[in-house]
């Protein structure tokens, strides 16, 4: 899947927080200035193309929805920044973690657990 601009990423999170949206019912969660539909539309277009949403023809009107979940691209965004980064070592980013303290030893034993309970 391609990657996401950052008006892509927030019309996805509208779509897992509040789910199937026409349109008009997305353009609802938006703060003021709202964009202008035409600008919506072109957005959730690309995400349909990129394969994030799918529609559902209604009349005269699509409704769309998310077709990945939030779970499933945050764990390709964090496979993805692992592999650019660190050279697909998740060993690495948790050293990176300890060193920045940005990880204390409590929760580094808590994760060494964690590992060691899952491998049983």
């Amino acid at each position: 899947m391609e990657k996401l601009t950052t008006k892509e990423d927030e019309i996805l999170r509208l779509f897992w927080a509040y789910g199937p949206m026409f349109i008009q019912d997305l353009l609802k969660h938006f703060p003021e200035p709202k964009p202008h539909y035409n600008t919506v539309a072109t957005q959730v277009g690309f995400l349909e193309e990129k394969g994030y949403v799918a529609r559902e023809k209604f009349a005269n009107a699509y409704r769309y929805h998310a077709i990945v979940s939030e779970q499933d691209f945050a764990d390709r965004v964090i496979s993805d920044t692992v592999a650019r980064f660190y050279d697909n070592s998740y060993a690495s980013v948790v050293s990176r973690f300890v060193e920045e303290d940005k990880m204390d030893l409590d929760e580094l034993k808590a994760l060494i657990a964690q590992i060691e309970s899952h491998k049983k």
